[in-house]
Parts: structure tokens; C-alpha cells; sequence
């Protein structure tokens, strides 16, 4: 097993606590995330092994993370404007693209794992004030829940989606162990 080499995170207890400070973290505190993780698998846990990964990934690779395992699962269309929008960003994450992301994802009605990406986009830095105001920054871990939500609406709006939540965790441990 791989150590998480692109994680800030060192403990999983730590990492617990920062998604929910209210949590019981039950063992987890002195853990290394990859075991911890593991753990989660092997207890049949996906939700919370999703969410564990979402957290302990940088925004921006959590986006990228996201995006891949939305594509690869086929809960989203390389070719839906949103991705595309999206994917511009990932090739070059700058504040005009990622306010472009926003204007895109606000301007869709209906609540879609897509949509929730696009959230994430826009949460994952940056002022989420309109340019002529002061900066107001999003809370840390909103991406990575805006992420972790994105994959699993998709995955529980397929038939055998457990399938889908796996290729996403898969593909986000490899993301981070480099």
C-alpha cells in the first residue's frame, strides 16, 4: 500500500475532525490516512471512504479527481458544455475560468451531479464575491463535499452504482499516491 504523498494531511484523526469537529473519530486519531482508508473499504464503508478521499485531497486535485471518475463512470458527458467548461478549468485554473465554471453552473435549474461539480469549481478558491465587492472566501472543505456529492448523486442514480463508487475511489487513491 502506497502512502498519500500529494495529501496535507498526516493523520486521520486530524482529518476527521475537520469534516465534522462534532464526529466521534473512533480510533482513527495516530492513523495513517491510507490505512484508515483501507479500513473503510474493507468495512464496506463507500460513502464515508469517498468523502474521507474528497477531504484529504488539495481542491484542485479533488476536482480533477471528480471530474475523471464522473467521465470514466459515464455519470457525465465529456461533451456536456459544463464539463467542457470544467475541464477548460482543469487545464487552466485561473479566476476568470473558474468564475466562468460558476456562471455556468448557476445558470443550470435542476440539481445534477454535474451542477455539483461546477459547485465545486467555484468553491475550490478564490473570492465567491462578485469582483466589484470585497473578497469573501468559501470554507475550506466546501469543494470536497461539493466533489464527494457530485460522484455519489451520480452513482446512486444508476442502476448498480456500487460500481461507479468504486472506480471513484480507485481513481482517488492513485490521485493520491502519485
Amino acid at each position: 500500500m502506497a502512502s498519500w504523498t500529494r495529501s496535507t494531511w498526516t493523520d486521520a484523526g486530524h482529518l476527521l475532525s475537520a469534516m465534522d469537529p462534532d464526529a466521534e473519530t473512533n480510533g482513527a486519531a495516530g492513523q495513517p490516512l491510507d490505512h484508515w482508508f483501507s479500513k473503510l473499504v474493507e468495512a464496506d464503508e463507500p460513502v464515508q471512504a469517498l468523502q474521507f478521499l474528497a477531504h484529504a485531497m488539495p481542491r484542485y486535485e479533488c476536482v480533477t479527481w471528480a471530474a475523471r471518475a464522473m467521465i470514466d463512470s459515464g455519470l457525465a458527458s465529456r461533451s456536456d458544455p459544463l464539463m467542457v467548461a470544467i475541464l477548460r478549468w482543469i487545464d487552466e485554473p485561473d479566476d476568470a475560468m473558474r468564475r466562468a465554471v460558476g456562471l455556468a453552473t448557476n445558470a443550470i435549474r435542476k440539481e445534477t451531479p454535474l451542477k455539483m461539480l461546477g459547485h465545486a469549481v467555484f468553491f475550490s478558491g478564490g473570492s465567491i464575491a462578485p469582483d466589484d465587492l470585497p473578497p469573501v472566501l468559501p470554507q475550506p472543505d466546501i469543494c470536497a463535499k461539493f466533489a464527494a456529492g457530485a460522484i455519489l448523486l451520480g452513482a446512486l442514480s444508476l442502476p448498480g452504482g456500487t460500481a461507479a463508487l468504486k472506480t471513484a475511489l480507485s481513481l482517488g487513491e492513485a490521485t493520491l499516491t502519485g
